[in-house]
C-alpha cells in the first residue's frame, strides 16, 4: 500500500512538471530574389536582394501553461539578410520582435519591442505586404516617425480571440528619454467570413510637434479574388500626406496573382512639400511549389509628380525630381 502511494505521488509530481514545461518553436522565412531597378537621372542597378514576397526572419517562440486559464509566452524574432548573411543594420538583433506575454481569457498583455498597431494595419491590407518593389510603403515619407512600424519598450493589450470576429490592440511606449521614441496607438477591427474591416490611430513625438497616423481599411474575399483597400493620413502639424491603395489577390490553384494601385497626395505644408505627389502600380505572380515554398515575380512603377522623389527599393541613389522609378524582381521564398 505504501509503495503504491509512493508511486502515485511520484507520477503526480512528474505530470505536474510536464504540464509546466514550455513548448519552444524555431521558425523563419528565407526569401531571395534577383532585382533590377531604374531611376530617372541616376541610371539602373541589378542586384541580389531580399524580401520580395515575405520579410526574411528567424525566431524562437514558446508558451507555458500556468494553469487556471493563464499562460506565459515569449517571442524573439530577428531580421536576416540571407544574400550577405547579416541581421538588422541598426544594431538590434531581435529587431522584428522581442516580447514577453501573459495570456488569459481576458486577452493578452505583451511587453517589449513589437509591431505597432498602425504598422500592423498597413501589412494586413496590402497585397504586397509593404515590402519588395510593389510594397505600398514605397510612396510613404519618413518624417521622423522612427516607431511607425515597431516600437521599443512598449506595453500592449490585445483583445481575446473569441469575441465573434472583433479584434484590437492598444499600445503605449513611453520613449524613456530617447528622441522621437514616445508612441501610443490603437487598432480595432472586425473579421468574420469574407469580411475584414479595421481602423487605426497612432502618434509619436517628433521635432516640432507630433506625427499622427490615421487609417481606415477593409477587404472582401469573393473566393475567386480578394479585394482590399486602405486609406491613410500621416500628419505633422498642418502638413499631411494622404495615401490610399486599392488592390487584389487572386488564387488560381497553385498560382497566385497580385495587383495594387497606390496614390500619395501631399497638402497643408510648404509649396515644395505640397508638390510631392506620386502614383505606383504593381503587378505580381507567384507559383506555390508546396505549402512552404514558392517562386514569384513582381514588377512596379512609381510615377512622381512635381518635385517628388519616391523610388522602388534597391535602385541607385537618387532620382530626378518628378521622374519615374521602375523595378522588377524574380525570387524564391521558403518558410520553416
Amino acid at each position: 500500500m505504501k509503495k503504491s502511494l509512493f508511486v502515485l505521488a511520484i507520477s503526480s509530481l512528474a505530470a505536474g512538471t510536464a504540464a509546466a514545461q514550455s513548448s519552444v518553436t524555431l521558425f523563419g522565412i528565407v526569401d531571395i530574389n534577383a532585382r533590377s531597378t531604374k531611376n530617372d537621372g541616376t541610371g539602373s542597378l541589378k542586384s541580389l536582394s531580399n524580401g520580395g514576397y515575405s520579410s526574411n526572419r528567424i525566431g524562437f517562440r514558446g508558451v507555458e501553461d500556468l494553469g487556471g486559464g493563464l499562460s506565459a509566452g515569449f517571442w524573439l524574432e530577428s531580421d536576416i539578410n540571407p544574400d550577405i548573411g547579416t541581421t538588422n543594420p541598426n544594431g538590434k538583433f531581435f529587431a522584428r520582435r522581442s516580447t514577453l506575454s501573459l495570456f488569459s481569457r481576458f486577452g493578452e498583455l505583451r511587453m517589449g519591442r513589437d509591431l505597432t498597431p498602425s504598422g500592423a494595419f498597413t501589412y494586413t491590407f496590402d497585397p504586397f505586404g509593404v515590402i519588395g518593389v510593389g510594397g505600398s510603403a514605397n510612396t510613404a515619407r519618413n518624417r521622423g516617425q522612427t516607431t511607425f512600424f515597431r516600437s521599443d519598450n512598449s506595453v500592449a493589450y490585445w483583445l481575446p480571440s473569441d469575441l465573434g470576429g472583433l479584434y484590437g490592440t492598444v499600445m503605449v511606449a513611453p520613449g524613456e528619454g530617447a528622441a522621437n521614441a514616445k508612441y501610443s496607438g490603437v487598432r480595432l477591427g472586425f473579421a468574420a467570413g469574407p469580411v475584414d474591416v479595421a481602423a487605426s490611430y497612432g502618434q509619436q513625438d517628433v521635432v516640432g510637434g507630433k506625427f499622427k497616423s490615421t487609417g481606415l481599411a477593409g477587404s472582401y474575399n469573393l473566393g475567386v479574388v480578394k479585394l482590399m483597400a486602405h486609406y491613410y493620413i500621416d500628419k505633422v502639424i498642418s502638413a499631411e500626406e494622404k495615401r490610399w491603395l486599392v488592390g487584389a489577390t487572386m488564387p488560381l490553384g497553385q498560382h497566385e496573382l497580385r495587383a495594387s494601385y497606390v496614390r500619395s497626395d501631399a497638402s497643408g505644408g510648404t509649396a515644395v512639400f505640397n508638390a510631392q505627389d506620386a502614383n505606383q502600380i504593381a503587378l505580381g505572380y507567384a507559383y506555390h511549389l508546396s505549402k512552404r515554398t514558392n517562386i514569384y515575380g513582381t514588377v512596379a512603377t512609381v510615377d512622381n509628380k512635381g518635385t517628388a522623389t519616391f523610388t522602388v527599393p534597391g535602385g541607385p541613389a537618387g532620382i530626378t525630381p518628378g521622374g519615374k522609378s521602375t523595378g522588377y524582381e524574380i525570387g524564391v521564398r521558403h518558410v520553416f
